[in-house]
């Protein structure tokens, strides 16, 4: 092994004489490391895995990849299954991902909160602050002004047209009641991906600032942990799982996942961000289903 400066030994010597670090494997070492010393690195990364950030990240990849690119359960609920539940229904397919998903990807992460940090779900995004309500409120009514018109030209895009609504041609024109439920259902949707994105890893990753701090189970303030990187880490996220979608609607994800995150971290609320992002979904499925 090649002879390392001050510096570099010092900092291994540290690392490794320390018993509280997480970390046994110096940089200099990754230079000629064994079997041994990758055992000892994928121990390390297990260990890091009880932390609450890493609990936030690996549950809320694991459960968005159980519920499927864009809420497609096929993973865990096969076709025959599908099938088998809800036969009365014919849009059960999109009845399924959305229960499913509320399971999932709101209900599993609430108790999560709940449970394991021992935190208010208000903390989330779930509480709804009427102090700051009013900036955020504003920001919205200007998105869902400024979005309509976007909306509906998207629904001239060959695209889109193909993917929405959601049921296809399984809710006939004229059959207002069943579109009217329908619709009413798919506000579970919006809840599951608002809550996923801006709630659980928004926050979750975020962190309180002092006057806004969890108090934990030790009674010390949560520290901030990602910051404003939360905004971006969410975002990306949101905008990989929209892959499969109309390009339009993929590239319209990373402005919409910044622009709502933002208001989000203002008003402590994700539920004016729900409202909005299902009325604009309502909108765009009413066009696209008068003309059918």
């Amino acid at each position: 092994m090649s002879e390392c400066n001050h510096n570099q030994c010092d900092q291994g010597a540290n690392l490794n004489s320390n018993p509280d670090s997480k970390i046994f494997i110096s940089p200099v070492d990754l230079r000629d490391i064994g079997a041994l010393g990758v055992f000892q690195i994928i121990i390390n990364t297990v260990q890091k895995l009880k932390d609450k950030t890493a609990i936030i990240l690996w549950s809320s990849f694991s459960l968005l990849i159980l519920w499927g690119m864009n809420g497609n359960p096929k993973l865990i609920f096969p076709k025959a299954w599908r099938r088998a539940l809800f036969p009365g229904i014919e849009w059960r397919d999109q009845l399924i991902s959305y229960l499913g998903g509320f399971i999932l990807v709101v209900v599993i992460p609430c108790c999560i909160i709940k449970f394991i940090f021992k935190e208010k779900l208000s903390k989330y995004g779930l509480g709804w602050s009427r102090d700051k309500m009013k900036a955020g409120l504003a920001a919205l009514i200007v998105i869902l002004v400024v979005s309509l018109p976007l909306f509906y030209f998207a629904t001239y895009d060959d695209e889109v047209k193909k993917e929405y609504p959601l049921f296809g041609n399984k809710i006939k024109p004229g059959d207002w009641n069943s579109f009217l439920i329908y619709e009413l259902v798919y506000f579970l949707f919006f809840i599951n991906v608002e809550f996923l994105f801006r709630g659980y890893l928004l926050f979750g990753l975020y962190g309180f600032r002092d006057n806004d701090a969890v108090v934990n189970a030790s009674g010390k303030p949560g520290p901030l942990v990602f910051g404003v990187y939360a905004v971006l880490i969410q975002m990306l996220v949101y905008t990989l799982w929209h892959i499969p979608k109309p390009s339009v609607e993929y590239i319209g994800a990373v402005f919409w996942g910044v622009a709502v995150a933002a208001i989000a971290l203002k008003i402590r609320s994700i539920w004016p961000i729900i409202i909005v992002h299902w009325l604009l979904n309502v909108f765009l499925d009413t066009v696209l289903w008068l003309r059918m």
